[in-house]
């Protein structure tokens, strides 16, 4: 890798940082991956009360990837060191393996070209959402998911208050702790870009309409990043349904 690209790539990783959520430990991190056609994509570190919640910056990164249907990341760079549990973490990722460049580097020798431009996770609506809309989004999501293990597509939108969404979807991982579900990677991607007024939240389970919710690991950590917020429950062919945050984890644990 050029020294002129890695400098220009460590540059934004660690501008990134700035975004994390990190109010306990008080160490913000951040992960850049850089596509086969430059372009490129942040994660920050998302820290939740329940500690083992705490959503990585490694995480963050490959679900906003995943989420956008990109998947032919060649690089990785952190506004630090790269730390053991993350080239632990990336050998059973859907990357695959990928050789340290530089301290705070690691990719794939060869295939890193010029930086591109940052790509879209965001897109705006010009007016107030309806639901059916939201709906629709989540359900288109659901392409998206990378479920070698369960084949249990999930999608899910967050939804600001100035009408800006982004997207998620599952991401499976062979160590399973490091699974993120469709409405953790949909969070992730917004509070990576800096989001911090998460209103509404829709989610969309195809192979389970009957029984569809958000587990309690994603319950709790939207009851900390947008607890007022409304969500929205697709259901395939039943009416959808619409409960607050805030009533979907009653005595939710906080510090």
């Amino acid at each position: 890798m050029k020294k002129s690209v890695a400098n220009r790539l460590r540059r934004r990783a660690r501008a990134a940082a700035l975004h994390s959520r990190v109010p306990y430990s008080g160490r913000p991190r951040a992960a850049l991956a850089l596509m086969s056609d430059g372009g490129w994509v942040c994660g920050v570190r998302i820290e939740n009360a329940s500690y083992p919640l705490v959503i990585p910056a490694l995480s963050a990164v490959l679900a906003s990837a995943n989420s956008i249907g990109r998947r032919d990341i060649t690089a990785l760079v952190f506004s630090d060191r790269v730390k053991l549990e993350e080239k632990t973490m990336i050998q059973q990722s859907f990357t695959g393996p990928m050789e340290q460049l530089a301290e705070d580097i690691l990719g794939h020798p060869g295939s890193i070209n010029d930086l591109g431009d940052e790509l879209i996770t965001r897109l705006h609506f010009p007016d107030k959402l309806d639901t059916a809309t939201g709906i629709r989004h989540a359900r288109q999501a659901t392409q998206h998911a990378y479920t070698p293990e369960s084949d249990f597509p999930v999608g899910a939108l967050v939804v600001t208050r100035d009408q800006t969404y982004y997207q998620g979807a599952n991401m499976e991982h062979g160590d399973w702790t490091q699974m993120l579900c469709a409405e953790r990677a949909a969070v992730a991607a917004a509070v990576s870009a800096g989001e911090t007024s998460i209103q509404s939240v829709y989610i969309s389970c195809p192979k389970a309409p009957a029984t569809a919710t958000p587990c309690g690991a994603c319950r709790q950590v939207l009851y900390e990043i947008a607890p007022e917020a409304v969500l929205w429950v697709d259901r395939g062919e039943q009416t959808a349904e619409c409960f607050r945050i805030s009533e979907l984890l009653p005595m939710a644990f906080s510090l």
